[in-house]
């Protein structure tokens, strides 16, 4: 039988060109392994996945069932958490990988399904960066409240993250999941989908629907019509409510029943006219909860046959086993009412499958609001399941509903429904994922930063210029300053490269001067620049210099009282102050209510006097207008490597050289002329790079050989090159630093 779910949606696609991969459910003798490989791969065009035993109950009972399931239909308290079932669940989905990866050719789509494969994506995108990857979620996202609760979390955000396009069956499900990126990853979302490293991952809603015509087709069947007269026979002059569901704590029976106790309370007139046909299905008959659900169902049902039934009336039939297709449409098609009370329900397919069995006299569907479904099917009755009360006048209603219009809610329902089909959701998915895909890598016009270029350039090089922003570019992104403090790697790498004679490196920051010095004092040849070059140490100096004049501090008066009113109302904020720039982070406080309250800061330090600074580490700086910034570090470097070419130039005049300039030649000679033949430019890509190019511009290096300038997490800049992150940064510095030791062994 059909009982809703993945199975009825993907029944429905034209699968001639599907290769489906999937685990088998059971334990498989070796010996029969390639037997059954063989006779699924020619009958249903399948490859299997073989699980060792242990491993398949941890992963598939164990953390998908026990773990996901429960906390994604949110009963957080019902998980059974464990790490072994948690590296089950990475093993199982690493088996998949293995499966799949060998068969997948260069244009292949590969559509990933459900909450048992959530890692898959990244697996598949670790070894075939250009694979095309779809997922799509059966059942609800939780909040972030809710989903938080889970120990890796993160992981498995990740995971699906990789993706090329991710699918909900609801706007809500998808904004869960969103708010989930943005809370627990800290990644940037739209309304639409996920920054996540370079790429722009999209997220759709497809709500998911079944294939009518199979439904419609049983119904012209002349066994489901001599099916459908036996059972008004068997029922006549009783109305009749069907419920079809699996035995499992999440669609409601007990609060299903518990409304029918309450509707012969409070209906009484309903008793001997009235029988509910409840069809459980057997669900993880195994699994000790479901014994225990199974037990409470069949206590309530035999309580209302005591309380409410007669030696010829039964108000509820009770059926604990599936039914075959014929049985299924014949009851969908007598029943007055369908009554679907799930807790929580990704789509519920049931509703569907309802609707399409109505003909002649309509019946009327009672959808449970916490159903995917009752987001899409107008026409439906929405109720409560937890309000037994307001179930039981659904149902009262329902029966009463006049002829009219149950024939309007059902013809809104079935046109819904025909528009909606599990091939319209499945080629609409395929679709979007072949667009996804066609335009992963077209987010921006900025490619990646070659850095072989960048190394070749270095080597062939003679007076080059490093600067370098320090958060986010040498170090990740902090919510708290104290964490950004340099290793020891790190400081190794920028020694090694402040060490050659050709090279002149510039650390720009907005740390104060102290912390700087702290951290930077054993690295005499590196400049530093503070508080956005308010204050300057050259390199090989050992005094802070202050680039402005002294200021009086009363301005901070009126900007601190503004920031402590938001630090007041935003938990998780604080300010820092420093000699010339007060800062209010963000960073630890709520995503979006942070940068809700960042916006109306901003706003309201816009009319005022100061510079505003907005900073992706999630801080907002305040500084008095025309405070110096890092150019003058910049600046001194430029000018200093100017003197020294013309000190070089004029004692060569005595030698009366003539050159020979060819178009490339006279470019060279005229970088000659600043001093400089290589810049790389590392940092923030709102400010920083640009200001940068304009001095070099301004001092007349806008000719220089070979120049990157490179922005730090972000692709869609009007810089050169990107890089991905500080590691690719850090990576980038290692390799010019090993070019260096092979030019100059020690």
């Amino acid at each position: 039988m059909s009982s809703g779910g993945l199975v009825a949606a993907l029944s429905g696609l034209e699968s001639n060109s599907f290769i489906w991969v999937g685990w088998i459910g059971t334990d498989i003798d070796e010996c029969d392994k390639q037997a059954v490989t063989d006779m699924l791969l020619e009958q249903h065009n399948c490859i299997p996945i073989f699980l060792d035993p242990k491993l398949s109950d941890d992963y598939y009972n164990g953390f998908s069932n026990a773990v996901l399931w429960p906390l994604f239909h949110y009963l957080p308290l019902d998980l059974e958490y464990d790490d072994n079932l948690w590296l089950a669940y990475q093993a199982a989905n690493q088996e998949f990988a293995n499966v799949l990866l060998p068969i997948v050719k260069p244009n292949d789509l590969i559509w990933v399904h459900d909450y048992h494969l959530m890692l898959l994506p990244e697996l598949i995108k670790r070894e075939q960066p250009e694979a095309r990857v779809g997922f799509f979620l059966h059942i609800p996202f939780p909040t972030s409240e809710i989903f938080r609760v889970l120990p890796c979390n993160k992981d498995i955000l990740k995971g699906v993250l990789h993706a090329d396009l991710i699918g909900f069956h609801t706007y809500d499900y998808g904004r869960y999941f969103l708010k989930s990126c943005t809370r627990l990853v800290g990644v940037e979302t739209a309304p639409n989908g996920v920054y996540f490293k370079e790429r722009f991952v999209p997220v759709g809603v497809f709500p998911v629907g079944i294939d009518p015509d199979k439904f419609i087709i049983s119904l012209q069947c002349e066994k489901v019509n001599e099916r459908i007269e036996e059972l008004k026979k068997n029922f006549k002059g009783k109305k009749i409510i069907i419920g079809i569901d699996r035995l499992d704590y999440i669609k409601g029976l007990p609060n299903k029943l518990q409304a029918m106790e309450c509707l012969f309370q409070k209906y009484p007139q309903w008793k001997d006219k009235l029988v509910l046909i409840q069809v459980a299905v057997p669900s993880r008959q195994d699994v000790e909860e479901y014994q225990k659900l199974k037990q409470n169902v069949e206590e309530l049902v035999g309580r209302i046959n005591g309380l409410y039934g007669s030696l010829g009336h039964q108000p509820i039939h009770y059926l604990f086993k599936s039914v075959d297709m014929k049985e299924l449409t014949a009851l969908y098609n007598i029943a007055d009412a369908a009554l679907i009370t799930s807790i929580r329900d990704g789509m519920n397919l049931v509703a569907h499958e309802y609707v399409t069995c109505q003909t002649g006299d309509k019946g009327v569907l009672i959808l449970s609001e916490f159903t995917g479904a009752a987001q899409s099917l107008p026409g439906a009755m929405i109720i409560n399941p937890w309000n037994s009360e307001d179930v039981a006048d659904a149902i009262h209603n329902s029966l009463m509903m006049s002829p009219d219009e149950k024939e309007v809610k059902h013809s809104m329902l079935f046109n819904f429904i025909l528009g909606h089909t599990a091939s319209h959701w499945g080629n609409g998915f395929v679709r979007e994922l072949i667009r996804a895909g066609g335009h992963a890598d077209k987010l921006s016009a900025t490619p990646r930063l070659n850095i072989e270029s960048v190394i070749e350039s270095y080597r062939s090089s003679t007076n080059r210029l490093l600067v370098l922003a320090y958060d986010g570019a040498l170090v990740p992104l902090s919510t708290f300053p104290a964490n950004a403090a340099p290793s020891k790697d790190l400081l190794q790498v920028l020694g090694e490269l402040s060490k050659d004679p050709a090279n002149h490196v510039l650390l720009l920051s907005s740390r104060d001067k102290k912390t700087l010095g702290q951290w930077f004092d054993g690295l005499p040849n590196v400049g530093l620049s503070a508080e956005y070059g308010s204050f300057i140490r050259s390199a090989g100096a050992t005094e802070w210099e202050q680039t402005g004049p002294s200021l009086d501090a009363s301005w901070k008066d009126k900007v601190r009282r503004i920031i402590n009113y938001y630090v007041l109302r935003t938990p998780g904020s604080y300010i820092e102050e420093n000699e010339t720039l007060l800062t209010w982070h963000y960073g630890n406080a709520d995503p979006v209510y942070g940068q809700i309250q960042a916006r109306e800061l901003h706003l309201n330090l816009d009319n005022l006097p100061f510079e505003v600074i907005v900073r992706r580490d999630k801080s907002i700086g305040v500084r008095p207008l025309h405070s110096t910034s890092s150019s003058a570090l910049i600046r001194s470097v430029i000018q200093q490597k100017q003197q020294q070419q013309q000190q070089q130039q004029q004692q060569q005049r005595e030698d009366d050289l003539q050159i020979v300039v060819g178009d490339d030649e006279r470019a060279q000679v005229q970088a000659l002329e600043c001093g400089l033949d290589f810049l790389l430019v590392v940092g923030d890509p709102n400010s920083l790079n640009k200001e940068v190019m304009q001095i070099v511009s301004k001092e007349g290096a806008n000719t220089v050989p070979s120049v990157y300038t490179v922005s730090v997490g972000k692709r869609t800049t009007k810089d050169q090159f990107y890089l991905i992150d500080d590691y690719e940064v850090r990576l980038l510095l290692e390799q010019l630093s090993n070019a260096r030791r092979e030019e100059h062994p020690e």
